[in-house]
């Protein structure tokens, strides 16, 4: 099965491919848009294997959460490319494709975190077990760095990625001893196309219509909450 990954969501640029077994990815910090250069990447990786985009039979994408713009090219794109090629569609949470990227032991904790301002990160919280996946403590959203540490068992190690954990390093290793700082996490191909797949495996049906592939955002945008803010006011003026 070829497959084709993109995720948009972070500061990381991440396109996969996958062709019986061999690997291409473009995994880089963006400079511009990722609107700029996605499809130069994309592009790249399938002639480094001697493929088109027609040859590909599985599009998985980031949904987030992450940047709002970011979360909305790789979505909107992975939804063209499955429409226009009549191909299947998985939406998978940016912090899980990172998260199944970290190598350590089963009883570790791993923390994704991307920086989300206003003192909160895009992040979410795993629990290495024996399996392939790890398990699930604190799901994909929008917290404040404490709140996910408060839910890491005591006397556990921690790994932790993402620009959100390197802007909050003094309050993470204020609150805990053992956390180890993974640098320039980079997205492993080989194990999110193994995710990518086992999920479409378990029920191929589900993924044949493009529309059920939805953004995370986690949180309302600026320009929706200053909306919001004013219809509640001009309700108000006229109560």
């Amino acid at each position: 099965m070829n497959v084709l990954i993109i995720d948009t969501a972070t500061p990381v640029e991440t396109v996969i491919v996958q062709a019986g077994g061999r690997f291409r990815e473009t995994i880089k910090p963006y400079e511009r848009s990722h609107s700029v250069s996605l499809f130069t990447s994309i592009d790249s990786c399938l002639k480094e294997l001697g493929l088109t985009i027609r040859d590909i039979d599985l599009i998985g994408v980031g949904i987030g959460p992450g940047s709002f713009t970011g979360i909305r090219i790789a979505v909107s794109t992975a939804r063209m490319l499955a429409q226009v090629l009549g191909k299947p569609l998985v939406g998978v949470t940016t912090t899980m494709i990172f998260a199944v990227s970290v190598s350590c032991a089963e009883g570790d904790y791993i923390l994704i975190a991307f920086d989300a301002k206003k003192k909160r990160v895009f992040g979410a919280l795993y629990l290495k077990k024996d399996g392939f996946l790890p398990d699930e403590i604190v799901p994909p959203g929008d917290y404040a760095i404490e709140y996910l540490l408060e839910n890491v068992g005591p006397n556990c190690r921690i790994f932790a990625a993402g620009d959100g954990v390197s802007k909050y390093y003094r309050s993470i290793s204020g609150k805990k001893d053992s956390v180890v700082f993974i640098e320039d996490l980079r997205p492993r191909g080989d194990l999110i196309s193994r995710h990518v797949i086992d999920i479409y495996n378990a029920c191929p049906h589900k993924f044949t219509d493009y529309n059920a592939v939805k953004p995370f955002y986690s949180r309302k945008s600026d320009a929706e909450i200053a909306l919001s803010e004013k219809t509640r006011n001009g309700c108000d003026s006229t109560s």
